[in-house]
């Protein structure tokens, strides 16, 4: 059994390094070490969505005093999606709602320094259910 361990970590550092030598330092920190995923219980802000490729993600929001002041997400799908999930989680942090209104699918991407093109679609699903979250809070507050 200690042996299997030391084989999937060894495994997973060789993945890791291959990963850093194809895409940025923040994708591959981000999508395999998310530190925003999980749930809040009771979120002040709530989104869930599913696209067509099978991908599907809730993003969490807790405003206090109109700061974000915690953010989390749950997806299933390609480490770009957990990455461009976890991103925007974490660029929320501490901003004001207006602030929050400028995470996009542009800012997004600068922030994770890029995705191969073939994956900019998981980026734009990360900013749309953010964006979405934020909107809930909104709604919720208007009452």
């Amino acid at each position: 059994m200690e042996d299997d361990s030391k084989i999937i970590k060894e495994m997973e550092a060789i993945l890791r390094k291959k990963a850093e030598e194809l895409y940025s330092e923040k994708v591959v920190e981000h999508g395999t070490n998310p530190k925003n995923y999980g749930a809040i219980d009771s979120p002040d802000g709530y989104a869930k969505e599913q696209d067509e490729c099978g991908r599907d993600a809730e993003m969490f929001l807790r405003v206090k005093n109109g700061r974000v002041v915690e953010s989390k997400f749950k997806a299933r799908g390609c480490m770009f999606t957990v990455a461009a999930c976890d991103a925007a989680a974490e660029m929320s942090k501490g901003k004001t709602v207006p602030e929050c209104f400028k995470i996009s699918q542009s800012s997004i991407l600068e922030h994770l320094g890029g995705l191969p093109a073939d994956h900019i679609h998981c980026v734009l699903f990360a900013a749309i259910i953010f964006q979405r979250a934020l909107k809930s809070y909104i709604t919720k507050n208007k009452k």
